[in-house]
């Protein structure tokens, strides 16, 4: 079920990537991304419900929590990202949306590889690989909000200014999101290898 709501949020990464990239057909395209988002709300209420029916569970209950929660959060920051685009009436993102939105998306791909091979936990050498990979990912997650900002704040109009900022501040949080689940899936290994 997890693998199921990983690619569901790459899903949704994919879909704000195309939006930035395809600035057009704004609304129905942020209509497909709150389908995406309400369909992680599903999974998520389904896993919680295979979480209290079942007994034993491959791994740690607290870690599929994790897992779930971080996995969902991602899916909130960018449905929030593409209600503000058009509650903000941006005409046009600045290119620093989009590259947030490339990191963010090479970081789900990795997660999603990673999720994907904890079934088999004698992948560890490579699951830690994709964690690694993420925790770089965010790290340039980190300096490009650093350089996006500094660039921002040389803007005259104060509004403007706020409304993009708290645009790059949801992206860099899913990013951070990213990290998170990372980490758990690194406790996982801890764990059980």
């Amino acid at each position: 079920m997890i693998e199921r709501q990983s690619k569901n949020v790459l899903e949704g990464v994919d879909a704000l990537v195309n939006l930035l990239e395809h600035y057009n057909d704004i609304e129905k395209k942020r209509e497909r991304i709150k389908q995406i988002e309400n369909e992680g709300d599903k999974m998520v209420h389904d896993i919680f419900s295979e979480l209290n029916k079942t007994f034993i569970t491959p791994i740690d209950r607290e870690d599929i929590t994790k897992l779930t929660s971080s996995l969902d959060d991602i899916l909130d920051n960018l449905e929030a990202v593409s209600e503000r685009l058009i509650i903000y009436e941006i005409k046009k993102p600045p290119k620093y949306m989009l590259e947030f939105a490339q990191i963010l998306q090479k970081t789900t791909r990795q997660i999603n590889e990673g999720i994907g091979l904890l079934r088999n936990l004698k992948e560890a050498k490579q699951i830690r690989g994709y964690c690694r990979e993420v925790n770089t990912l965010e790290n340039e997650g980190d300096i490009l909000l650093r350089k996006a900002t500094a660039e921002l704040f040389s803007k005259k109009d104060p509004i403007e200014i706020i409304k993009i900022k708290e645009l790059y501040d949801d992206l860099e949080a899913a990013i951070d999101r990213c990290e998170d689940v990372a980490d758990v899936i690194g406790d996982i290994l801890v764990k059980y290898t």
